[in-house]
């Protein structure tokens, strides 16, 4: 931890002196106001990410404070590594945060699934308002509705099709195929059961946060692409902008200028949680 603590703050430090002249631009020609207001924006959809795993935690609320942290130290370096290796660094942490793995991969499955549910439900309600639709979107558009189709179909009937295929494993079978099976089986079960744990009487909170979250990203990058008037100002152009500009290729013209502007304010999310951890040890060793 300790190690990953001094590199990630190297990283900080170094992307800011790498950027120091594209960030002074920044600075130099945005009202500072509209500057703080886009940051609050976009600070407040990662408060919401952070008060969403505080809500799929509720069972174990000894771990939420440590799982918000993992997700504010974790958020600056995904927001620029290339192929979306920044989840496996998030899914990691949340890994190190929980004593097992299967509670940890749950929340991040929950997390992934609401943010899918929500972006097909925006996509869909563009077509709904006969909007334009460029072809990348369509695409994205297919991939969404399949995996939020999929993932539902298996929210609802994996349930009780593994409880047919345990018994059946148990009755009938004796290889050692059968045995990996019903092994396979039973994690994917123990899975379920986390995910159920996680948003049980909380489902309706957790899609509202979800709604927030992307809500909020969207205003963002609305603001800031409406401030310097780059590109086209429809909200599916924008909307576009900055589902694509994770994506590899995806980041040119407006999402790359917003991409600078969104790892600046991540940056200053790790430096302030950075801050907050090193006071509570030094009130922790005073105390002691």
């Amino acid at each position: 931890m300790r190690i990953y603590l001094v590199l990630l703050t190297s990283m900080v430090l170094g992307w800011l002196l790498i950027c120091a002249h594209s960030i002074e631009l920044l600075v130099r020609y945005t009202d500072i106001l509209i500057l703080l207001g886009i940051t609050l924006l976009y600070i407040a959809s990662h408060g919401f990410r952070m008060l969403r795993l505080a809500l799929l935690t509720l069972d174990e609320r000894d771990k939420a404070f440590e799982l918000i942290t993992a997700h504010a130290l974790t958020a600056f370096p995904s927001s620029f590594l290339p192929f979306k290796i920044g989840e496996l660094l998030r899914l990691s942490a949340f890994f190190h945060v929980f004593g097992h793995r299967r509670k940890a991969f749950a929340i991040w499955l929950a997390e992934r699934f609401g943010d899918v549910l929500v972006i097909t439900a925006l996509i869909l309600s563009l077509y709904l308002f006969n909007v334009s639709m460029p072809n990348s979107m369509r695409a994205i558009f297919i991939i969404f509705t399949l995996v939020s189709v999929f993932g539902l179909l298996g929210l609802f009937a994996v349930a009780n099709v593994l409880v047919y295929l345990n018994r059946h494993l148990v009755l009938t079978s004796h290889s050692a195929r059968g045995l990996m099976l019903l092994r396979a089986s039973y994690v994917l079960r123990r899975l379920e059961l986390e995910i159920y744990k996680s948003v049980e009487g909380r489902l309706i909170g957790f899609l509202l946060l979800s709604m927030l979250i992307w809500a909020l990203e969207i205003a963002a990058l609305s603001a800031f692409i409406n401030h310097y008037s780059i590109g086209e100002l429809d909200f599916a152009s924008m909307f576009t902008s900055g589902l694509l500009a994770s994506l590899p290729g995806g980041v040119v013209g407006e999402a790359r200028a917003f991409g600078l502007y969104q790892s600046l304010a991540l940056a200053l999310l790790t430096v302030l949680f950075l801050a907050a951890l090193w006071l509570a040890n030094n009130l922790k060793l005073v105390r002691y």
